[in-house]
């Protein structure tokens, strides 16, 4: 089933962000510093540039396959381009950015290699910032949501490509001293404010699953919320992955 992100881009800033903290290590992790011209990749509404510009002095460009998400991005005077780029290709000149960065992103590629490949292509002598989830940080989703939501964790197994996979991928492009960190990219309490923001599916894995099967998941997690007298919390950690040309 596909993602209406046409449907998705008119609530997408309500419900998804990330802490400060992340964007942080964003840059600190890819040594990405001032004046440095920078890649959005799968920019969508533009909700990490933003961040990003919040704490550096950079340009940066973003790059998405959806229109009306490009369109949030725009209003809110960011430099976007609209580019069918989920077959890996970027439309680039070489050695275009001091960096590119992706969060997010890379289980929407339908090529990595090529997109890989289009990134060692485009930067110079700079750096390639991804975050992702490993299979390892799908699986340890909080019990509640695997109770609820069980298919999710299969469908998103099967999205994400496993770390070791993307290593590979990224020294076969070209890229050396490539490491990898976890983060924590949401900790959140199971509440009505949760309840929320899962029946506006806010994240794409949601979309994924009949309609019926997702209305039963939420019947049953407003019911577990309405039963709890303390929230419980929704841990969700990612990988960063860095790659250098």
């Amino acid at each position: 089933m596909n993602v209406d992100y046409a449907e998705v881009s008119k609530t997408y800033d309500d419900y998804r962000s990330y802490p400060e903290d992340v964007i942080n290590r964003i840059i600190e992790f890819g040594k990405i510093s001032e004046g440095m011209r920078i890649l959005d990749l799968g920019c969508g509404t533009g909700t990490v540039a933003c961040n990003l510009l919040k704490l550096i002095n950079a340009e940066i460009i973003g790059v998405d396959i959806s229109l009306p998400m490009l369109q949030v991005a725009r209003e809110k005077s960011l430099e976007v381009i609209y580019a069918n780029a989920d077959n890996g290709w970027l439309p680039f000149a070489d050695n275009s950015f001091n960096a590119i960065i992706g969060a997010y992103v890379i289980h929407q590629i339908n090529d990595l290699p090529l997109l890989f490949s289009e990134c060692y292509r485009i930067l110079c002598d700079g750096v390639l910032v991804l975050l992702t989830s490993s299979h390892k940080q799908i699986e340890a989703q909080h019990p509640v949501i695997k109770q609820f939501f069980p298919r999710c964790i299969d469908i998103d197994k099967s999205r994400f490509p496993d770390i070791r996979k993307i290593d590979y991928l990224l020294k076969s492009a070209g890229f050396k001293d490539n490491e990898h960190e976890e983060v924590m990219v949401e900790n959140i309490p199971i509440d009505q404010t949760y309840l929320q923001k899962v029946k506006n599916k806010y994240v794409s894995t949601y979309h994924m699953l009949e309609q019926k099967e997702f209305q039963v998941g939420v019947k049953r997690l407003e019911s577990f919320i309405k039963s709890r007298r303390q929230s419980d919390f929704r841990e969700r950690r990612g990988t960063l992955i860095c790659g250098r040309k």
